[in-house]
């Protein structure tokens, strides 16, 4: 498996920035030589992550943080949004976050620097 860096990126929290989102996580699952379909399903779960966070609370900025560990993904995609409480019942019963945990090994609800977060795991099949 290659080594690779982390990689992080930050973007305006507005819905036509998350493709951005989506397109940095693709690239480095397929630089990991990920197979397709777990490159697709990375790019579903930041669209959902990120669709979450922008859904509970007005923020400035998306942030997305990869690492990759043991032939694994580490995803953090987190807002400077502030929703009180955090995770918000809303959040656990929501469609984004049915579908992330669908697609992910593991999966929670965090704060990364105090800031609200979905924190994911994809493991490469190869």
């Amino acid at each position: 498996m290659v080594d690779l860096p982390d990689v992080s990126a930050e973007v305006p929290a507005t819905p036509e920035f998350v493709q951005v989102l989506r397109n940095v996580a693709a690239g480095v699952a397929a630089r990991l030589e990920m197979p397709i379909d777990q490159i697709e399903e990375v790019r579903l779960a930041v669209t959902e992550a990120a669709t979450l966070l922008l859904d509970e609370a007005e923020a400035t900025s998306l942030r997305i943080r990869i690492r990759r560990a043991d032939g694994t993904l580490d995803v953090t995609v987190s807002s400077d949004g502030t929703p009180e409480p955090w995770p918000s019942d809303r959040a656990l019963m929501s469609w984004p976050w049915m579908v992330v945990r669908g697609l992910s090994d593991d999966v929670r609800l965090d704060r990364d620097d105090g800031s609200p977060s979905v924190v994911f795991q994809k493991r490469s099949e190869r």
